[in-house]
């Protein structure tokens, strides 16, 4: 004759409603269903947790409504119809219901041998087996295993029955694996299901939504190995918590990583970060509670990789380009890639030991816009000759005097200038012109005046934008070719500035400093001389000779000790071979501005220190 217990089993810790229901059907030898039945809350409506069912059941088994809690907690309650509440947060459901049941089968034979009736009376299903993101029993370090799979939920939460038929190797150790020791991860997800202790930056993100993206981060980071061809959730659990756990920063610096790691040509964002771009593009868009791993994960591709505005991208619209590739910069202007590709290598926006492939080979696109906008319109030598205007012998002087600049020096390049830097200087001495001469015999064109004294188109061009020479143009020729100088203004220019080759007293020094400050592009004089006298540069004050005027002069040293503080973009452009419109830009870009202390005008010149940390320091092109 079989005793009948007396009481009632109390619920264990973390155990769930329906491992109480199997454990209470076994403790009154019976099955769950009919015991179900006898308490008046049938089976079907336990599973679906009618309410009803529920309190039957707490009043048949003397349960107060604190153990009723608690074990829905750990159970998981449903929130609509693809959520539940399990532990005070939101998870999908398929995170906590699954076909396969999982546990820990050291726990199951230590519940029996503690216990002297059925050892399924005994034997506890612990909440915290049935959530995906668990890999471990803290307790014992033994990995969860697969203890059952049943597709119907009456089924598969027959627990009593189900413990019944594989009890013996429970009993037997023949389901036991070898023990492991807990990772930061194992112990953090199970303090934080316990009692929502949490000292990570962690703390503030959604249970669900972390443990779902550390998993994805790991995944992304360990590469894949065979045979298997993936890593073990553990793993990934593993690595991907030691970077999420401290923040932001961090998981920025892992997806940089991957992102920077994705060198081929069609190494896109989903091949990149693999499943966790798929997750949060598609299946967790709508969670909120993905939003700030959302962010830095879109935050990170816009940084990497050429994402056009209008694009529909990880939920939001991209409303500004960052970065274009040198393809999508090909494509959007017009232009052939392997042209775009020497003008930005020319340009610094990319490096030319760059070896990825064109795709994937990116750069500023706000930076370099007017670079891009350019390029469809530059134009040959030849073609800049003939508008401007200019005879072979003057268009080569003025290149060779830097006055004309190439937008690229690379010879690869068959169109390398900007037409509108030559038609603008020939516009703006036209505008300087006087209406067209009869006596030539006076006048002189630029070239036969530099050829005649010895003094530099650039002088020469100088003194007409000083209001110094006041030249005039000839009647049948147009452009440059047409603007003449008089030879006594030529002549009177050529005293002034010192350069005669019959000067009687040689002056002190290598130069005027008005000529040094033309050499390295600062045309106005009064501003080199407002530089030195402020005590920025050094140099010597002394007596012209032929003019019976006080000028400064530089020597070696001083001039040494100019480009050994200061900068100008003529000089950065010899020095970099990058255009002076780039150069702009990316001082510009990164805030770098003329030098002015006090709110004091010294005309376009910068301290060194700060172009080089702006120039030379900046990271790698993407």
């Amino acid at each position: 004759m079989t005793s009948l217990p007396i009481s009632n089993p109390n619920p264990a810790s973390r155990e769930t409603v329906y491992s109480y229901l199997s454990r209470l059907a076994a403790t009154w030898r019976t099955d769950i269903v009919d015991l179900a039945h006898d308490i008046g809350a049938p089976f079907r409506a336990l599973i679906e947790q009618d309410q009803n069912a529920l309190d039957a059941l707490a009043d048949w088994a003397g349960l107060n409504a604190r153990q009723v809690e608690d074990m829905l907690s750990w159970t998981g309650v449903r929130v609509g119809n693809v959520r539940m509440r399990f532990r005070g947060e939101l998870f999908v459901s398929r995170a906590l219901r699954n076909p396969i049941v999982r546990g820990c089968p050291v726990c199951l034979r230590e519940d029996a041998l503690q216990h002297d009736g059925p050892n399924t009376a005994a034997m506890v299903m612990r909440g915290d087996w049935q959530l995906r993101e668990v890999d471990l029993c803290v307790r014992h370090g033994h990995p969860l295993i697969p203890l059952w799979k049943e597709q119907a939920p009456r089924d598969r939460n027959d627990i009593k029955k189900r413990l019944e038929e594989i009890e013996g190797d429970i009993l037997a150790g023949r389901l036991d694996q070898a023990e492991v020791a807990p990772s930061a991860y194992d112990l953090w997800l199970d303090d934080r299901l316990r009692d929502g202790r949490d000292g990570t930056w962690l703390k503030g993100q959604p249970l669900f939504a972390a443990t779902t993206f550390i998993r994805l981060l790991g995944q992304a980071l360990l590469p894949d190995v065979e045979p298997k061809g993936r890593r073990s959730d553990r793993e990934s659990h593993a690595v991907g918590f030691d970077i999420a756990r401290n923040g932001e920063a961090t998981i920025r610096q892992a997806l940089d990583r991957l992102a920077a790691a994705a060198t081929g040509h069609l190494d896109e964002p989903r091949k990149a970060f693999g499943a966790m771009y798929s997750a949060l593009s598609n299946d967790y868009l709508e969670e909120v509670g993905f939003d700030n791993f959302r962010r830095c994960l879109r935050e990170c591709i816009l940084d990497h990789w050429p994402v056009a505005p209008g694009e529909e991208f990880l939920g939001e619209t991209v409303t500004e380009r960052r970065l274009h590739s040198v393809v999508t910069a090909a494509r959007e202007i017009g232009v052939g890639a392997q042209v775009v590709e020497h003008h930005l290598v020319s340009a610094g926006a990319i490096a030319e030991s760059d070896r990825r492939p064109r795709s994937r080979k990116t750069f500023d696109a706000k930076a370099h816009d007017s670079l891009l906008r350019k390029i469809p319109n530059l134009v040959g030598s030849l073609t800049l000759r003939r508008a401007m205007g200019a005879t072979r012998h003057e268009y080569e002087c003025l290149v060779k005097e830097g006055i004309l600049i190439p937008q690229t020096r690379m010879a690869k390049v068959k169109h390398p200038w900007d037409l509108t830097d030559g038609v603008g200087l020939v516009d703006k001495l036209q505008a300087k012109c006087s209406p067209v001469v009869s006596d030539k015999d006076v006048w002189e064109t630029l070239l036969l005046a530099r050829q005649r004294t010895g003094i530099s188109l650039t002088m020469l061009i100088e003194a007409i934008r000083a209001n110094q020479l006041k030249p005039a143009r000839t009647g049948g020729v147009t452009g440059f070719h047409g603007i003449l100088v008089s030879k006594s203004e030529v002549d009177s220019l050529l005293l002034a500035a010192g350069a005669s080759d019959q000067a009687d007293t040689p002056l002190p020094g290598v130069m005027s400093a008005a000529e040094f400050g033309r050499t390295v592009g600062l045309r106005n004089h009064r501003n080199f001389t407002a530089l030195i006298e402020a005590g920025h540069t050094p140099a010597e004050k002394h007596i012209n000779p032929k003019t019976g005027r006080p000028q400064y002069r530089v020597s070696a040293d001083d001039i040494k000790a100019f480009h050994c503080r200061f900068v100008t973009l003529p000089v950065l452009s010899v020095e970099t071979g990058h255009h002076r419109n780039t150069l702009r830009s990316l001082l510009a870009a990164a805030g770098v501005s003329r030098f002015s202390p006090a709110g004091q005008d010294f005309g376009p010149v910068f301290l060194r220190s700060h172009t080089e940390k702006a120039l030379y320091s900046r990271k790698t092109p993407r």
